[in-house]
């Protein structure tokens, strides 16, 4: 059976999605437990992300050189990305959980669904005072959600408090009016995946 990967290739992508899809990476990667070392280091990542960043917006005028800048650092971002990439499938090992975690899409095998990890984290407040409302995007091929809670900020120590749900919506109740909770959503798949959402935070009304 073929070792599970990830893709690295973004040809395919608009400038716009590549964007979006880089800085999902790099912020995936920031602080991240399962790739202490990264190569290219994040800061060399940090930069590439910025100045492509920089250039798409520079490039909206339609000015030959800003267009000229542009297409160059998508190319140099491209390579820091795949660089990037083989460093995250070396170390994970065919790790579904590890390579969901690093923020790039899954490669696609024929009759086989991998989990992407949740967009979209939100937390409001609803409708009653001590209650907050988590939601994600819904995730293909997702089996249940975990939305977890913590009462301080997070660390690699974090023992969250689990919430079951089967929908991408949970609503938390009995909580404690003006304290900050931290929330993150965790989503099950066959084959035991596991990929989390981003952590969102807000106070209590």
């Amino acid at each position: 059976m073929k070792m599970p990967g990830i893709n690295t290739s973004f040809s395919r992508l608009s400038d716009a999605d590549f964007e979006t899809t880089a800085r999902h990476i790099n912020t995936s990667m920031q602080g991240n437990a399962n790739f202490p070392n990264p190569n290219p280091s994040l800061a060399i990542v940090d930069a590439a992300v910025t100045r492509y960043s920089n250039a798409l917006v520079a490039a909206k005028d339609l000015g030959k050189n800003s267009v000229a800048e542009k297409n160059e650092s998508r190319l140099a971002l491209e390579q820091v990305q795949r660089l990037l990439g083989l460093y995250i499938m070396n170390v994970s090992n065919g790790s579904i959980t590890m390579l969901t975690s690093s923020g790039y899409p899954l490669s696609k095998e024929p009759g086989k669904v991998y989990l992407e990890a949740p967009q979209n984290a939100s937390l409001t407040n609803g409708v009653t005072s001590g209650s907050l409302v988590s939601q994600v995007q819904a995730v293909k091929g997702g089996k249940g959600y975990n939305h977890q809670l913590s009462t301080e900020p997070p660390t690699d120590a974090t023992v969250w408090q689990n919430n079951l749900s089967t929908t991408s919506k949970y609503v938390f109740t009995d909580l404690l009016p003006g304290k900050q909770y931290w929330v993150r959503v965790a989503v099950s798949g066959s084959r035991n995946q596991l990929v989390y959402s981003s952590v969102v935070s807000l106070f209590a009304q």
